[in-house]
């Protein structure tokens, strides 16, 4: 993941210290997982789920939308962004490490992926039921 950050910077994508929390990512059958750490220095409390560690788990699902491994949209000069949420749980509060498991989710246009956010222990943290981004230019 280290040339991650550099690459998204290339393709448009702003992301500061607090926000390379992206560690790892690896794909099993259908399914993309992450694991995601707040860098060292920022603080979990405060938060139901830390904006920071929330910003990286989605980050992942840039992953999953493609699979050469790398963000959707990059040759067209697009930025993926937050789209729509739905059926958002929050199980558990002050996670700085979590696992994330990325699903697709069958819908009209078929781009939305569910997420599934555990701690180190395996313990839930929170769960997205439907998740999609939209695709926009960088000059936007």
């Amino acid at each position: 993941m280290s040339s991650w950050y550099p690459e998204l910077a290339g393709r448009g994508y702003g992301y500061g210290p607090a926000f390379r929390g992206l560690r790892r990512v690896w794909r099993g059958s259908g399914e993309v997982f992450a694991e995601v750490a707040l860098p060292e220095g920022v603080q979990a409390g405060g938060f139901a789920v830390h904006p920071a560690l929330l910003d990286a788990v989605l980050q992942a699902t840039d992953v999953s939308a493609d699979p050469a491994g790398g963000p959707e949209g990059a040759d067209a000069g697009a930025v993926r962004l937050p789209f729509a949420f739905g059926g958002v749980s929050v199980f558990a509060a002050g996670a700085s490490l979590v696992r994330v498991r990325i699903t697709p989710v069958a819908d009209v246009a078929g781009d939305a992926v569910a997420l599934e956010i555990a701690d180190a222990s395996g313990a839930p943290v929170a769960s997205v039921e439907s998740y999609v981004c939209r695709a926009m230019s960088a000059q936007a």
